[in-house]
């Protein structure tokens, strides 16, 4: 019986160990660079996925703060703006996304849920206390339950026996669009269109969020202004008409939508891939967006 007991204290030792080093990986590799917390001088937010992560931080010359993070849904949106009103900022406007892939089913099963949960959910945004505590406590700290880890863990793994780009994080949005020869270029962009456009059908979900944003924003008083990002010419020629309709629903409830998508057709040389500026077009974006 003693040997039992210590073998399952051993056991219990190891396990405490190893979600400990994975809680300080997960941590350090993967919650903390989604955390955005702005300065209560900013009243205006830009509000996107990762076309609107090269923008950086260039929007605050103009007074508007820049929260977008890679894979977010309406889902992450919406509980950031929820965080910003519960948290007294003074929400002036608020610039989104709504690109023609944002109510993808694509986009539902890509986002950020696990780490939106912990920076910047409450319970308001959970149907129960349960819920709330499991996806804002008990995954973060006990990340050895939470299957995304061992991916987390493979991709870390893999993007440190890569050669290049070990020492540059954002190395993705120097890229030069118009280095790539033109076959390569159409080849990618349709290999994109089908990852964004898996089916016709719009995600229920994430037009549900976006029509709760649009009411939230109504309730506070905040301007609310669509933002389509710039696009290459060759993405735009594979894309066609395709389109989930989140600039069309914008429209319908009376809402502006700045169409940015063709003002850079024959700029190749502003982006990273077929659909995100590189830092250089950001930059010129930013400028054209705000300076006026």
């Amino acid at each position: 019986m003693r040997n039992f007991c210590n073998n399952i204290l051993k056991f219990s030792i190891i396990i405490l160990l190893f979600n400990g080093t994975l809680f300080l990986f997960t941590n350090g590799e993967y919650y903390k660079e989604y955390k955005k917390y702005p300065d209560k001088i900013f009243n205006k937010f830009i509000l996107s996925d990762s076309h609107g992560l090269p923008m950086r931080t260039f929007p605050e010359k103009y007074n508007v703060f820049n929260l977008s993070a890679g894979s977010d849904s309406y889902l992450d949106m919406e509980r950031k703006i929820s965080y910003l009103l519960i948290n007294k900022y003074k929400v002036d406007t608020i610039f989104i996304t709504v690109d023609d892939h944002t109510l993808s089913p694509y986009r539902e099963r890509t986002n950020n849920l696990d780490r939106s949960a912990i920076y910047y959910a409450s319970s308001i945004d959970y149907e129960n206390q349960y819920e709330f505590l499991i996806n804002k406590y008990f995954k973060y700290y006990l990340p050895i339950f939470q299957p995304k880890t061992r991916s987390l863990v493979k991709s870390y793994l893999q993007s440190k026996l890569k050669v290049k780009n070990l020492s540059n994080k954002n190395s993705f949005y120097d890229k030069v669009w118009s280095n790539f020869p033109k076959d390569e270029r159409i080849d990618l962009s349709e290999k994109r269109l089908k990852m964004q456009f898996p089916t016709d059908r719009k995600s229920r979900k994430l037009k549900s969020s976006l029509l709760d944003i649009i009411r939230v924003c109504q309730i506070n008083k905040i301007t609310l202004i669509g933002l389509k990002f710039p696009l290459s010419a060759s993405y735009i020629n594979a894309l066609d008409t395709k389109n989930f309709g989140a600039d069309e629903l914008f429209e319908s409830k009376g809402l502006s939508v700045k169409n940015m998508k063709s003002a850079f057709l024959e700029h190749p040389e502003y982006f990273a891939d077929q659909d995100h500026l590189n830092y250089k077009g950001s930059e010129i974006f930013t400028k054209i967006l705000f300076a006026q």
